[in-house]
């Protein structure tokens, strides 16, 4: 392999660690930093595009549960949930709180989990998209059909919570591994008809990811043809150009 990329393709870093839930990585990518100025942190988010992408028959479930639920018992989850969203090796209720929200909702404990994991879910959104409060409240009753009372407690919590949320997902890893570093080497093979006639080259990446706890190095190769190698620069491309847009 050769050592190194060529020098015009930045370099890969994911800055991002493993959730101590089961959230998808590309949930929650790279975290902007916070300036002093509140008003100065909020990105503008199209009013026609949701920042709740998941959609899923379990998070429209969840909040079937939520505007269901009593306004102080919600306040009080959502606060519970703020407070450890983004903290690594801490669960949010341990197994004896989780069977006393049982009975207070009046609910299946797989019900309560699921309610649980969409509040976290939305925060690690809310974090990432740094979304404004007013377009996060009409989001979430008009795209997610939260009802009025529970998005204005949401966005509240939200209001209040956004600054130390950001910096807790800052300094964790939501991915259980980092990319240490990329090497590559070019295939060009003979035809067999005729070994004057080249087939059609392609490249191959190894890329050395780095598992966060062990610190081990675990290789991974992939092969691209031409187009596939555009089409996966033009995706970095892409995810150069959003956080590009979330840094400045």
């Amino acid at each position: 392999f050769t050592s190194k990329p060529r020098d015009n393709i930045k370099r890969l870093v994911w800055n991002s660690t493993r959730s101590t839930r089961s959230f998808d990585a590309d949930r929650c990518p790279s975290i902007p930093v916070l300036d002093e100025n509140p008003a100065s942190n909020w990105l503008k988010m199209s009013h026609n595009s949701s920042i709740f992408a998941d959609g899923s028959s379990k998070v429209k479930a969840s909040i079937q549960h939520i505007n269901a639920t009593d306004n102080t018992k919600f306040r009080k989850l959502v606060q519970r949930v703020a407070e450890k969203t983004g903290r690594q090796n801490e669960t949010i209720f341990t197994l004896d709180e989780l069977m006393k929200l049982e009975k207070a909702f009046d609910l299946p404990i797989d019900n309560i989990k699921q309610m649980i994991e969409t509040i976290e879910y939305m925060f690690l959104q809310s974090a990432y998209h740094l979304v404004k409060p007013q377009i996060l409240e009409n989001d979430l009753v008009n795209e997610q059909n939260f009802d009025e009372n529970k998005a204005k407690i949401f966005v509240e919590q939200w209001s209040a919570s956004a600054k130390e949320i950001v910096e807790r997902l800052k300094s964790s890893h939501i991915a259980s591994h980092s990319l240490s570093d990329i090497r590559w080497t070019l295939d060009v093979g003979i035809t067999q008809a005729s070994k004057s006639k080249v087939k059609r080259p392609t490249a191959i990446y190894e890329f050395q990811l780095k598992n966060e706890q062990t610190q081990q190095i675990e290789n991974l190769q992939t092969e691209f043809n031409k187009d596939e190698l555009y089409a996966f620069f033009e995706k970095l491309e892409s995810i150069q150009s959003q956080l590009d847009t979330l840094m400045t």
